[in-house]
């Protein structure tokens, strides 16, 4: 029966293929993670990682890795069943969600449940869309907040609620344009909701690996544009900051603009709506299937829920955006949770 201990301490290795920085993760010796490997390598007749660099995972080990990360979910989940079972209310799970949206739902979803669960402890990665994808397919999180990818079969999603991006471009950016040129761009986009008349304008983009920049990079790409790419972040509210100044035009989610910037940043901006199927989506709860979500996790996704709900009334894709309000929300399976 293989070791359990050599089981974890074998897949963190698989996951750095860096026996140092491993090591480190776990807090124990160089020596002592490759004890435990060799001992495991030892029980299963197969050598799983060739150590010289660069370090990679055999054939064998490649195979015995998709099998130990479904031995040690099952392995967590029987453990937090049991925990269930026995109601003390206790346990630890991850999750992964941006820090903007952190920052947002966050506050106002964790007192909640420490009110209810006050001996679990809530782990939370921050990353952008790709990061966060990563981290729950490879076990590091157990759940996910974001907008819903492309479907993937080994997961389930818990819809929460729907969001446009539009565009976001201040008076005085349109101001630096002729009378009639700026006419003619904000008659074009409110009315086709494309931004083909905006070739010139300078953009604010994320960087890659968010989700708004990737749906900008599809819209580029759609229009056979070359855009004029000004400034590049990973922090969507410096973009915003930026936008409310006439530094460029961005893209921006919905369900994020009011809840981060001032009514006066507000006031400048003229918000577009998109005539884009990647534009329209659902934000949602990720977890990987058969994954046991414990009580715990079950309560904060009721929490999310009643807390998106609020946050999707005061949406402004509702009002103040411009352009046919008419959209195609993109795929994402509307779950319902398994009380």
């Amino acid at each position: 029966m293989i070791n359990h201990l050599n089981l974890v301490y074998f897949i963190a290795a698989a996951r750095e293929l860096n026996f140092t920085r491993a090591a480190e993760k776990l807090y124990i010796s160089q020596q002592a993670l490759s004890n435990h490997i060799a001992s495991l390598e030892k029980e299963v007749g197969l050598t799983l990682i060739e150590r010289k660099a660069p370090m990679r995972l055999t054939c064998g080990g490649e195979i015995f890795y998709k099998y130990a990360l479904e031995m040690e979910a099952s392995y967590q989940a029987m453990l937090q069943e049991l925990s269930d079972v026995k109601d003390e209310k206790r346990g630890k799970f991850a999750v992964g969600i941006s820090h903007t949206r952190g920052r947002l739902l966050l506050p106002k979803v964790l007192p909640a449940l420490m009110e209810a669960y006050p001996l679990v402890e809530v782990q939370v990665l921050e990353g952008n869309t790709k990061e966060l994808s990563e981290a729950l397919m490879n076990g590091a999180v157990d759940m996910t907040v974001g907008p819903c990818p492309q479907e993937n079969p080994e997961m389930e999603y818990i819809r929460l609620l729907t969001e446009d991006i539009v565009l976001a471009v201040s008076e005085e950016l349109f101001l630096r344009y002729s009378a009639q040129e700026r006419d003619r761009m904000k008659k074009e986009l409110s009315e086709s909701c494309r931004i083909t008349s905006l070739r010139d304008i300078p953009f604010l983009l994320n960087k890659k690996g968010n989700v708004s920049r990737e749906i900008a990079d599809v819209i580029f790409e759609e229009e056979g544009m070359e855009p004029h790419t000004l400034i590049e972040t990973e922090n969507i509210e410096t973009l915003g900051e930026m936008c409310c100044g006439g530094i460029g035009a961005a893209f921006y989610p919905t369900s994020l603009i009011k809840a981060l910037m001032t009514e006066e940043g507000m006031n400048r901006l003229r918000l577009f709506r998109l005539n884009y199927p990647c534009t329209h989506m659902i934000l949602a709860v990720a977890y990987r299937k058969n994954h046991y979500l414990t009580a715990a996790m079950r309560e904060m996704i009721r929490i999310l829920q009643q807390v998106t709900k609020e946050l999707e009334k005061k949406d402004p894709q509702q009002k103040g955006c411009e352009g046919d309000q008419k959209k195609t929300v993109s795929h994402c399976t509307q779950s319902v949770l398994p009380w």
